[in-house]
């Protein structure tokens, strides 16, 4: 009769916790739902006025340094390209992506021109 009621209250003890779990699971997942809402809310969207709010900034700055900052498209390839200018001599300081990036994405566009009978 004694290991009944011990397998009884045993059985007893482990229902109640099994239910204390399910009530912190349940309060870690709204937990989690709660912070995934707050994240979504604080993430801005980018915008076209935003950017050129951004380039305007880095361009104020690098007047400092006697630089503009120029955004392009490349003909050939279609890729837009940020150049860093000195403003006196014109002259690219710096290019994001590289003038050999640009050969090789033209170069591949004109094969795959070739071999498909259509630029990508």
């Amino acid at each position: 009769m004694e290991i009944k009621l011990g397998q009884s209250q045993a059985l007893t003890n482990m229902n109640s916790q099994n239910v204390e779990l399910q009530r912190v699971i349940q309060e870690n997942k709204q937990k989690v739902n709660n912070q995934q809402n707050q994240n979504q809310q604080t993430i801005e969207e980018v915008t076209p006025e935003k950017i050129n709010d951004a380039i305007n900034d880095l361009n104020k700055k690098l007047e400092l340094l006697n630089s503009q900052l120029r955004i392009e498209t490349d003909e050939d390839t279609g890729i837009q390209v940020i150049k860093i200018v000195d403003k006196d001599t014109k002259e690219v300081i710096r290019q994001i992506p590289p003038e050999a990036v640009l050969k090789v994405a033209k170069y591949l566009n004109e094969v795959a021109g070739l071999l498909f009978d259509s630029k990508v």
